[in-house]
């Protein structure tokens, strides 16, 4: 062979090599996972189950890339269990998931156990992103947000349903509602904050869903997308309402408008993926939570019987489909039942990802490949717990009890609008269905949790449901004191005008740390129930100046911003105890808010600094600090400290700068513990804190000061805009009580 061939050959051979390795890379490849979910969404309402009036171009692209299931079912005929049911890929009456939740913020039962490890949490340990969108449903309490139940990034709201526009959403969070309905009112969050959302609910959804795509395109991801379209309220804009002038029932019309905008939203996602060639390398699923209460919402179940809330197949068989491009037929339909129930294990299977708990669904590729032939589920159940009605479907025949006490048993691939009922004897299979469903009725667990329908009851049980501190206003309780202690001082600031002369005086002119403003009692007032220190932009003629003075507090001819600091020098010291102070701060460059305290006897630092709050710049960045200082040999300040990135507590909380937050110090002979929103931040052990002569500058009485600076450590706030306001709710002293 001569060397051209030769070298001809081992190329060829290297190409091939070099493709063989290459396709098993990406066979290797995670596959990213997308969940489009809708709410109450009737199984007639789309292009691919026969739609005639609501065009679904977009919903109907997923069917056609890939399969329409055409008995996919959800585990549960409300909003609530069904959630559960997908999220977890288990049966929701095995963890007591059994009724719709309330929302119930201070209640930890009410939402999803801890025991269950949601699909965001599984897919993690695979390397994923994830983010939940739009209807959460699953637990109002904190314990229970997306963020602390395995994923990234939350954009949407808590309760089981939400006003459609901006201007609706008055209340600030949920520490403001008064009714089980108010929910609906509350501004959206973002991870674990609130945001100010302008555009239509749907359209909001939409663009955070592609936005993620866009920011997580570069490895594995998973977005939980559960918009709250169609569910009621039936709200719609103009834009997706002239689009259905034909449709003359108004119901109608407003419920297929919000099904088009859901459309809009699947295509932008759709679009997003093919425009950045990741759609081969996704999966995404399209289904409904249940089936469509028309008499409602105006959605049309079809030839299916009932609807929402009903264990007939409109309540629980709902437009299902997946496409997986390249990996999955095309245009495929697919007879055999399937549940919500596989969208999990399917997931997990191509993450190599291995669940917490045992599955109760199954990965449908190999069977929409046809590597497995045959039903993929013996037998899929039904329960409603408080009213023992119950089904199960196995092959093509369905038992099921329901508003009876009877048994009833139908062939649904004869009888799919379940019309005919069949004889309950062994030729139409109902010893063993009635087996089946009783073994599978002993692995569950009663509903831990009385659910929406037990409002009232719930309410009775629990009259402080409702009772709960907005972190966005002022706090009008009374002061409780901590298990041991009493209250020994505090100032409420609800008296309007003038800080409480018994209590406060001020610091006056340029007083410390080369700072820019000029402290006047002008800017210290009382309103509304807070204490505001209010910064200036504007000029203030320096008392005391000096022009030739070495010394900066004289040498200064004006000072081009005012503020004011508060103290209780010479009207109140405590020595050991509880300091409590409820304050929001003005977080913006140039503001150097503190919540400090200095010993009575001798001079700084000698005397001994305690800072339960500064916010300054440092090293180019905000920082939130707690300290402590004390004297060393040359009268230098010794720092105990701790400096915080303040994106630490704003990276999952944007409007962190808009609540109050709680500073305390617990003070005792042995330490100094402070905190912030009961997090512990800093730790001072007093046995290192003397003096070079010995003396303990903690073992004395301090006396307090509220402060805003400006400049200095603050950093440059030219370019900021004033006023600026720090403002303080109360500051109360807990001390332990005395023994009599």
């Amino acid at each position: 062979m001569s060397g051209f061939y030769r070298n001809l050959l081992l190329l060829g051979i290297a190409l091939v090599g070099s493709l063989f390795v290459g396709n098993n890379i990406n066979a290797q490849i995670k596959p990213n996972v997308i969940v489009i979910l809708t709410d109450d969404q009737g199984y007639a309402d789309v292009g691919f189950n026969g739609c005639k009036d609501i065009p679904t171009p977009n919903i109907d692209r997923i069917a056609n890339n890939g399969v329409k299931f055409s008995n996919g079912y959800v585990t549960y005929a409300v909003c609530g269990p069904s959630r559960a049911g997908i999220i977890t890929g288990r049966y929701q009456d095995r963890f007591g998931f059994g009724r719709n939740p309330l929302l119930a913020p201070q209640d930890t039962t009410q939402g999803l156990p801890l025991s269950e490890e949601m699909l965001a949490k599984t897919l993690s340990r695979s390397g994923y992103t994830s983010t939940a969108l739009g209807k959460w449903h699953l637990g109002g309490h904190k314990s229970q947000y997306p963020l602390k139940r395995g994923f990234d990034e939350f954009y949407g709201f808590l309760s089981g349903g939400h006003q459609y526009f901006p201007e609706k959403w008055t209340l600030n969070d949920v520490t403001e509602i008064k009714t089980q309905f108010d929910g609906y009112n509350t501004r959206l969050m973002r991870d674990n904050g609130r945001v100010y959302e302008k555009e239509y609910i749907t359209d909001a959804l939409s663009r955070e869903a592609v936005s993620f795509i866009e920011r997580k395109a570069g490895a594995p991801f998973f977005i939980y997308l559960a918009y709250n379209a169609p569910h009621a309220p039936l709200q719609a804009t103009k834009k997706y309402l002239d689009r259905f002038t034909h449709i003359k029932d108004k119901k109608r019309k407003t419920y297929a408008a919000m099904v088009s905008a859901v459309d809009d939203g699947v295509g932008l996602v759709l679009d997003k993926l093919e425009e950045l060639g990741i759609s081969e390398n996704t999966i995404v699923f399209f289904l409904s939570d249940n089936g469509g209460p028309e008499q409602h919402n105006a959605s049309d179940n079809g030839v299916l019987r009932e609807g929402k809330s009903s264990l007939y197949e409109g309540g629980i068989h709902v437009p299902f489909a997946v496409q997986w491009p390249g990996q999955i037929p095309a245009g495929k339909v697919y007879e055999y039942p399937v549940s919500s129930l596989d969208i999990f294990a399917t997931a997990a299977e191509l993450a190599k990802a291995t669940p917490k708990n045992k599955l109760d669904g199954v990965n449908l590729v190999p069977y929409l490949k046809g590597e497995k032939t045959g039903a993929p589920h013996s037998a899929l159940f039904w329960r409603k717990f408080d009213q023992k009605f119950y089904a199960v479907r196995s092959g093509n025949n369905k038992l099921i009890r329901y508003k009876s006490d009877t048994d009833e048993i139908y062939n649904l691939e004869k009888d799919i609008s379940e019309t005919q009922v069949l004889d309950l004897n062994d030729e139409n299979h109902y010893s063993d269905l009635k087996a089946s469903y009783k073994a599978w009725e002993s692995e569950l667990k009663d509903p831990l949790f009385l659910g929406l329908r037990l409002s009232k009851k719930y309410n009775k049980q629990h009259p402080e449901r409702f009772k709960m501190q907005s972190p966005y206003l002022i706090d009008t309780r009374i002061a409780k004191a901590p298990k041991g202690y009493e209250l020994t001082w505090a100032d409420e600031f609800d008296k309007e005008g003038k800080p409480n002369d018994k209590y406060w005086s001020y610091e006056e002119g340029f007083v410390r740390n080369k700072e820019l403003q000029w402290y006047q009692a002008d800017n210290a007032n009382v309103s509304k129930g807070v204490l505001q220190l209010e910064g200036k932009k504007e000029i203030v003629k320096n008392k005391n100046y000096k022009k030739k003075s070495k010394n900066w507090r004289k040498n200064r001819k004006t000072a081009e911003y005012t503020s004011a600091s508060i103290k209780t020098r010479n009207k109140f010291s405590f020595q050991y105890g509880v300091l409590e102070v409820r304050a929001k701060i003005d977080s913006r460059m140039g503001m150097w808010p503190a919540i400090w305290t200095l010993g009575v006897d001798k001079k700084w630092p000698a005397n001994g600094e305690i800072d339960l709050m500064e916010f300054y710049q440092q090293d180019g960045e905000a920082k939130i600090l707690a300290n402590a200082a004390w004297a060393n040999e040359k009268q230098q300040a010794v720092w105990d400290s701790e400096k915080i990135a303040y994106s630490e507590f704003t990276k999952h909380e944007l409007d962190w700068a808009e609540k109050f937050h709680i500073w305390k110090m617990d003070w005792t002979e042995e330490y100094i513990r402070l905190y912030l929103d009961d997090v512990l931040l800093n730790e001072i052990d007093l046995s290192k804190t003397l003096n070079p002569d010995g003396f303990n500058p903690f073992h004395q009485p301090h006396y307090i000061l509220l402060n805003l600076a400006i400049g200095s450590n603050g950093g440059d706030p030219s370019q900021t805009k004033f006023p600026g306001t720090y403002e303080v709710d109360y500051v109360r002293v807990y001390q332990k009580k005395q023994v009599k």
